[in-house]
């Protein structure tokens, strides 16, 4: 199975961020996700997001991080993007603002698909060169198109 990222991004679930906060963030990120019909049920939803958030942070480094939930309310897979300029405390692993906030969800019973999107987001975002495009972006268009390829 082999996973195309660009299969999961939207146009409609890629923005960017000023709030000042990781929770108003999230607030969005969740808000992006329903607007697009991506998700039915917001508070089941939104509760999921934090309590994986809670556990340990999505926070990987790099200026990067990837909250993710699977839900069985949740039909497919997809990615909301967040490009945030300033950078938000996300208590990352490194202790520095993200500036790149990946949303994956899904359903529940797709662990491999799941570990085969995160793997290839990894893999994508791992590139320094890229990182640095992603947030020099001016346009959810520039986003996306740096996605087309993956």
């Amino acid at each position: 199975m082999t996973i195309s990222l660009h299969e999961y991004i939207s146009l409609n679930r890629i923005f960017f961020s000023t709030k000042e906060t990781k929770q108003e963030v999230i607030d969005e990120l969740v808000n992006v996700s329903i607007e697009d019909n991506m998700v039915k049920d917001l508070k089941t939803f939104k509760e999921a997001l934090l309590k994986r958030e809670s556990i340990m942070s999505t926070g990987i480094g790099y200026g990067v991080a990837i909250p993710h939930v699977k839900l069985p309310q949740i039909e497919d897979f997809f990615i909301t993007i967040c490009i945030h300029k300033k950078g938000v405390d996300w208590g990352s692993l490194d202790n520095k603002p993200a500036y790149l906030i990946f949303l994956i969800a899904g359903p529940d019973n797709q662990q491999e698909k799941y570990l085969r999107i995160l793997a290839k987001l990894t893999l994508v975002i791992k590139n320094p060169e890229r990182r640095k495009k992603l947030m020099e972006s001016e346009t959810k268009y520039e986003v996306f198109e740096i996605f087309r390829e993956f």
